[in-house]
């Protein structure tokens, strides 16, 4: 257990009486459901599990070597599915890392379950998180050197929708799985109900800001509503000025709600805690684009976002052109940007507990009935009759301690990483191509003596 986590937990240990009393007013005392009785026999099944490393090496001259690599392993005993991508970049910035693993864990999922007939596709981390991320990359400017790459961004995008369109269509289900989520989904939907409930009941007899209760409810259906400042400000000012009959409640959920430190895993292991649930899912909450961003600037109007991701597209193309690194047809981009943001699936997620000494786990699905930014329905929305029970049961069967969460994702994790000597491999042999600069540089970072007799033929 790592220090922020064992910190968090010894804080919400000391919240439990009252993070009880929170909990009573809110209608989540149901949220953890028993688990279905595992089949016996589930062994049939053909599965395959993505996952992919990177790692990189950043030159004096701002460029750098970007190196990643993906693995489909299955459970049938085929050919693992392998790819390796070798990016030199003019200029560094860290977003090319992750956008380079997606693109490439993407492509090797897509080849995996060409040829492969695969009932399940597995993938290591959160689906809504790699789609938001994407997405922010396209509109807000984290650091200038990130413009560069915004045609990589599109190009992770369109190959994310990509595979989850061609899974659809071959019937593959795919299932994102993720150990060590850091999200606070769950987290922000049960708190804010809470506290909301909480003020409604104190309302006979304290004044309710109706500004208040705008931001209590898109606190329930936003995620986050703590990174808007005026927001955050509108509830610290609540919990310190709240004289109602549960003020501490307020006061202690807020605290809570604002924490950073504290995730859904957290609270929900606290809940099952509390409720006595040794293994079991959460009720199952479908999400579109409830992002607090988005919604807080209007972007979740399709038209409105594009605007914005054109700006960037054209910053992109003219620094490209200034440094010779491609040329770029404007509205080719902003159209691959549009099939994507039109046609992505809402998302299908829920945590589960396998194990009475394990932390929940989230699992995400791709829901195809209703796009993302569909606004005919809630952002976040408990949707409890869809059936999961055959991913449930794969998940259980394939499930074997905490550390081998799953058999098949960890064995893939294992190969996917790579070690200084294997990246130094695949970085020599592409570092042969470029410049004896850059090739000197190369062997001075890694203290490795390249053969002289290769200098000469540059001289």
């Amino acid at each position: 257990m790592d220090l922020e986590r064992s910190h968090s937990l010894r804080r919400l240990d000391g919240m439990h009486e009252t993070l009880g009393k929170i909990l009573d007013i809110s209608d989540v005392k149901d949220l953890w459901r028993p688990l279905p009785v595992i089949r016996r026999h589930y062994g049939d099944e053909k599965v395959v599990a993505i996952d992919g490393g990177v790692r990189e090496l950043e030159l004096r001259d701002g460029s750098a070597l970007i190196i990643a690599r993906a693995i489909a392993v299955n459970n049938v005993g085929e050919q693992p599915v392998r790819d390796v991508a070798v990016r030199w970049v003019p200029v560094f910035a860290p977003v090319t890392k992750w956008v380079l693993m997606s693109l490439v864990e993407s492509e090797v999922a897509l080849r995996a379950i060409e040829g492969g007939n695969y009932g399940f596709l597995l993938l290591d981390g959160s689906l809504y998180a790699k789609i938001t991320a994407l997405i922010h990359e396209l509109i807000l400017t984290k650091g200038f050197l990130d413009l560069y790459y915004i045609p990589e961004v599109i190009r992770a995008l369109e190959s994310l929708y990509n595979l989850l369109e061609r899974a659809r269509e071959l019937g593959v289900n795919v299932v994102f799985i993720s150990k060590d989520s850091k999200l606070k989904i769950y987290k922000d939907y049960i708190l804010f109900k809470a506290i909301k409930e909480i003020v409604l009941s104190d309302a006979p007899f304290v004044n309710v800001d109706k500004e208040l209760i705008d931001i209590l409810n898109r606190g329930i259906d936003w995620y986050s509503v703590v990174w808007i400042r005026n927001y955050r400000n509108k509830l610290i000012s609540l919990a310190k000025n709240y004289n109602g009959a549960h003020r501490d409640l307020i006061r202690i959920g807020i605290r809570m709600s604002l924490s950073q430190s504290i995730s859904d895993i957290m609270l929900l292991e606290e809940l099952a805690k509390m409720q006595g649930v040794r293994k079991g899912l959460t009720r199952k909450l479908l999400i579109g684009a409830m992002d607090a961003y988005l919604n807080h600037k209007s972007l979740v109007n399709i038209e409105n976002l594009l605007k914005f991701i054109r700006d960037r597209i054209e910053d992109s193309a003219g620094l490209r052109a200034v440094d010779s690194y491609g040329e770029l047809n404007i509205n080719d981009e902003l159209e691959r940007v549009r099939k994507v943001l039109i046609n992505f699936p809402r998302i299908l997620m829920t945590y589960i507990r396998l194990n009475e000494s394990d932390t929940p786990m989230a699992v995400e699905i791709p829901y195809y009935d209703w796009p993302m930014f569909h606004h005919g329905v809630p952002w976040k929305l408990f949707y409890d009759k869809i059936d999961i029970e055959e991913t449930l049961n794969l998940l259980m069967s394939m499930y074997r301690d905490p550390i081998h969460y799953n058999k098949l994702l960890w064995l893939a994790h294992e190969y996917a990483n790579f070690s200084e000597d294997q990246f130094l491999e695949y970085a020599m042999m592409a570092v042969n191509r470029l410049k004896i600069p850059t090739k000197r540089r190369f062997g001075m970072a890694f203290s490795v003596d390249l053969n002289p007799s290769e200098y000469e033929q540059y001289q």
